[in-house]
């Protein structure tokens, strides 16, 4: 079970007013226990609401309204964790140090936070169930930080190949775990036989989706397109699997916090653009790439990409017939 503790502002919080370093070091030591006992997924402090804004929705459109606010009950940061039950959320909370900011004490709300499996199944929380499983990947990635150089180009780019099973919570009901596990089996030994004869590095595989690296970005190309073509050839227990790929540029060494925190999002999030069997890739991949005339490109389409500013250029790959 996940819970968000928000932490309630205070008049001096909403005042700017820093905490001491003392009080960083109770709360620094307080997380240091939620991470040694892995109950800890994020953690962030807010600035104050003179900072931010409002978007105001109504039936003619959107309104932009400035801070600061002087609701009740404004929020100054909040920790995320994964535990057991709810009681054990209520120990964690009760351990947070109970510190004074100008000699305001303050207040926490303890919510829990809704899990996919709280809602109906249907189409679109099968998509946010497969967008987290690749994002869950890209995530972990980033918080390890993997050594790519095996994966890096002469002019120190890396391409990152992200793929994922199109509706594989609605084939494992279907199929039933056993069969769906064999089909999960011929899948993966399908993507690591492509990922070998196209010269990749296996970064991360999770459930049934992969984070697969490339000095290159035509051999990343040709591993989409080998592991599609397999995919389409293969009998998976008579049912069509449809793996949607996705595929970015970056350079992990002179950009690391862009790499690791941008660019391989941006891979996931453009795998999860992708519909049914489709192998989508950046502007940049395709200008890397498309000059060789050995790919033929779709028409680019603009998308939004789920917490990445502006809209991305994204193109289609023809695979198929070739």
């Amino acid at each position: 079970m996940k819970f968000a503790i928000l932490v309630k502002a205070t008049k001096a919080s909403e005042a700017g007013a820093m905490p001491s370093e003392e009080d960083l070091a109770g709360v620094l030591a307080y997380n240091q226990e939620l991470v040694r006992a892995g109950v800890m997924l994020d953690g962030v402090g807010l600035s104050p609401t003179s900072e931010g804004f409002r978007i105001r929705f109504s039936a003619v459109g959107r309104t932009v309204i400035e801070g600061p606010f002087d609701d009740e009950n404004l929020v100054a940061g909040f920790w995320l964790i994964e535990v057991a039950s709810r009681d054990e959320a209520m120990r964690w909370a009760m351990k947070i140090p109970n510190t004074a900011v100008e000699g305001e004490y303050g207040e926490i709300e303890v919510r829990r936070v809704f899990e996919l499996d709280d809602f109906e199944p249907g189409p679109a929380i099968e998509g946010f169930r497969e967008l987290e499983e690749m994002e869950s990947i890209a995530k972990d990635v980033e918080r390890t930080r993997p050594d790519l150089s095996g994966a890096m180009a002469p002019n120190g780019t890396v391409t990152v190949l992200f793929t994922d099973i199109e509706g594989s919570t609605q084939l494992t009901e279907e199929l039933g775990d056993r069969e769906w596990m064999e089909v999960l089996r011929k899948h993966n030994e399908i993507v690591r036989e492509e990922l070998a004869l196209h010269s990749g590095f296996e970064v991360k595989s999770q459930g049934d989706g992969f984070m697969l690296a490339f000095s290159s970005a035509r051999d990343a190309l040709r591993c989409a397109r080998g592991i599609q073509r397999a995919v389409a050839e293969s009998d998976s227990n008579g049912h069509r699997l449809r793996v949607r790929i996705g595929l970015h540029t970056g350079e992990p060494i002179r950009e690391a916090d862009d790499f690791y925190g941008k660019a391989v999002i941006q891979a996931a999030r453009i795998a999860a653009e992708a519909r049914g069997s489709e192998i989508l890739v950046s502007s940049l991949v395709r200008d890397l790439t498309e000059s060789s005339g050995e790919f033929a490109f779709a028409p680019p389409r603009d998308v939004d990409l789920k917490g990445l500013s502006g809209t991305h250029r994204v193109s289609p790959v023809l695979w198929q017939g070739e």
